[in-house]
């Protein structure tokens, strides 16, 4: 699935860019890209004059292949690892951390704080099993509801079944805009773990002027952070602006 390319008729070929399909970041409905990245992407491309593709492939390993045979200019949300480091180079700027927060019901909002683990004792905590949240978290002894199937936390907690539950903190949001909950739920600001996620670039590739390219990159970013563009599309995907900024 492509999106069409911006023709700038200097550009030698279009910008390809490969990702692993995820909502609410990247995902195809009734034929058509959509998503946060695929509108943040759209607009830096624009203001780039760049033409490219944008392409979803399931297999995450394929398209980091893809990469290291310079068959990818470019690779969506990815997080910094040093084995990474080898192919791909990473840009200063990053526009989301992927967070877990815990959240909690609406009418709650001010009634717990969260800091360090130790603010969580005695009260009922929902937590999946198997769920790699931090190894702190399962050693801390807290009084954990636990459960199998993670979709089912919102609905346990909108019960009354436990205070708080941590939740990847996008996601979340969406699924619960979705299923209108959001009215019902907060998730208290400091989140139990964060992770920055980026779009990379491949070393093997053979994009005329990469490295002004990257460096034109991160000035686009700073901007659309700062004229409120990602603001705005993250709320048109997650909704409920009370919740604050998300962005990274």
């Amino acid at each position: 699935m492509l999106i069409p390319p911006l023709i700038s008729p200097a550009q030698a070929r279009d910008l390809i860019l490969l990702a692993t399909p995820q909502a609410p970041f990247k995902y195809e409905e009734n034929g058509e890209l959509k998503g946060i990245d695929v509108e943040i992407i759209t607009e830096v491309m624009k203001r780039l004059n760049l033409g490219f593709q944008l392409r979803l492939i399931k297999s995450d390993a394929r398209i980091q292949e893809e990469a290291r045979r310079g068959k990818a200019d470019m690779l969506v949300l990815f997080s910094k690892k040093q084995s990474r480091l080898e192919y791909l180079i990473y840009p200063e700027e990053s526009y989301i951390d992927l967070t877990w927060n815990f959240f909690i019901r609406r009418e709650d909002n001010g009634k717990y704080k969260f800091n360090e683990l130790a603010d969580l004792k005695g009260l009922a905590i929902g937590a999946t099993k198997d769920v790699a949240y931090t190894p702190e978290f399962w050693q801390a002894g807290l009084q954990l509801d636990i459960t199998t199937n993670n979709d089912q936390q919102i609905s346990k907690l909108l019960a009354g079944r436990f205070d708080l539950v941590p939740l990847n903190t996008i996601s979340t949001l969406y699924e619960e805009k979705h299923r209108g909950n959001l009215s019902k739920i907060s998730y208290l600001p400091t989140p139990l773990k964060s992770t920055r996620y980026y779009n990379v670039f491949s070393k093997a590739s053979d994009f005329p002027d990469k490295e002004d390219l990257i460096k034109r990159y991160d000035e686009i970013i700073r901007q659309l952070q700062e004229d409120g563009t990602i603001q705005r599309i993250m709320d048109k995907y997650l909704g409920d602006p009370e919740h604050g900024d998300i962005t990274g």
